[in-house]
């Protein structure tokens, strides 16, 4: 299966018409064919909150605004270490193929909840971009990566956090922050804000402007059952203080969300993972989400077109196709995409809780040509890998294993 999209009305303004209840944005009618991976955009959760940014802008009225690269960057209190030996653990893991940078998470410090990054079981890393996916460089001159992490089992309700680091001032030694995601809460009629974990899933990100968007997989995890995309406002960004420190569970910024695209087709798509596609000559940048499937089948990807403000061109899919049994990550670069995926089908942390009991295999990258026929091996990945961004003929990617956790580059071969 490959099929694409050639939108009618591609210059339009990105933002559609407002349903006048509900608090959606819907495509217009002139656009709402009928479109199995179509979304529709949601504002705040229900007629009876104010939108998302306004109740977080009177947040910021009581809390101070923070700045990515002046207050969280600057300010970083973690640092990155060595890659190590791609051998340790009780794995069969190898240098992945094409490594030209890399480092582990801070072997020191301890997060809010007393745990070290690279070893805690509560939090996942799943997600990552780069501020070449946002800005198509640095923000403020500083090259900077974005990883999402969702909590798992007892920290389930502390949702998910994104850290930034930067990877200009000491490559070897990169600083950086965790910043948790919130949805900002304001009712109709009141004049105070406050804010509540996002409980998501944040399978994948992609940094488009000053929108960071998180992929959402329908059902128990997605704050919205329906599944989608979360859009988070980096413009927004607000620094904790006092009380509200609790609510953050001792984390200093909090990001929160704008708006979210929700499945509104009959396709159902799990969007499990999520990338930026800037590499189309002549075309719009666009969101890739790309599917997991625990059965063995072949996942979807879907691409949607964005306008240069960062918001989706009228929410229907541009193109569809099929990737690889286990995929934890895929890009679309130019007119191929690539893969990552799991040597034998297993994720997350129950695959980690069983690293004992068997020997992890590496992740396989693929390359699939044409986004057609089937996908070839392109070489190996770190074991547990997770989620793809795209850098000037490079990949980034991470593991997220406990005891096995890295995030690292490599040169590909074209």
């Amino acid at each position: 299966m490959n099929t694409s999209r050639r939108s009618v009305i591609r210059g339009m303004a990105a933002i559609p018409l407002a349903a006048a209840t509900s608090g959606l944005l819907m495509p217009s009618t002139a656009q709402a064919a009928s479109d199995g991976f179509s979304l529709a955009m949601r504002l705040s959760p229900s007629q009876n909150h104010r939108y998302w940014g306004t109740a977080a802008d009177t947040l910021r009225r009581r809390l101070p605004a923070a700045d990515l690269v002046k207050d969280v960057l600057r300010q970083a209190t973690r640092t990155g270490g060595s890659v190590g030996n791609w051998r340790d653990g009780p794995g069969t893991g190898v240098e992945p193929t094409g490594f030209d940078y890399g480092f582990s998470w801070d072997p020191d410090t301890k997060d809010p909840h007393g745990q070290l990054d690279g070893k805690t079981t509560q939090w996942y890393p799943q997600g990552i971009s780069t501020s070449v996916d946002g800005y198509g460089g640095t923000v403020d001159g500083r090259k900077v990566i974005a990883v999402s992490w969702y909590g798992y089992e007892n920290y389930e309700k502390r949702g998910a956090r994104i850290s930034f680091i930067d990877v200009t001032g000491d490559p070897q030694k990169p600083r950086y922050e965790h910043v948790l995601l919130v949805e900002p809460i304001q009712e109709e009629g009141s004049d105070t804000a406050t804010f509540q974990p996002v409980i998501m899933h944040a399978g994948g990100v992609a940094w488009a402007g000053n929108f960071l968007y998180v992929a959402n997989l329908p059902g128990r995890l997605a704050p919205f059952k329906q599944g989608g995309v979360s859009a988070f406002d980096l413009t927004r960004m607000i620094k904790v203080e006092g009380a509200d420190k609790n609510k953050a569970f001792g984390y200093d910024y909090i990001l929160p969300l704008h708006h979210v695209y929700e499945n509104r087709g009959s396709g159902k798509l799990r969007h499990s993972q999520l990338s930026l596609d800037r590499t189309r000559p002549n075309e719009p940048h666009s969101l890739v989400v790309s599917e997991f499937l625990d059965n063995g089948e072949r996942g979807r990807v879907v691409r949607w077109d964005l306008a240069p403000t960062g918001y989706l061109v009228d929410g229907l899919s541009e193109e569809d196709w099929l990737s690889k049994p286990y995929v934890q990550g895929a890009v679309a670069v130019g007119k191929d995409a690539y893969y990552a995926a799991n040597d034998r089908g297993t994720q997350g942390p129950a695959a980690s809780e069983a690293i004992g009991a068997f020997a992890p295999k590496a992740g396989q990258l693929w390359l699939h040509k044409g986004r057609s026929g089937d996908p070839k091996l392109h070489g190996t990945l770190a074991i547990g890998p997770e989620d793809l961004s795209y850098d000037a003929d490079r990949l980034w990617s991470l593991a997220e294993h406990p005891d096995l956790r890295r995030v690292y580059r490599i040169q590909l071969r074209r």
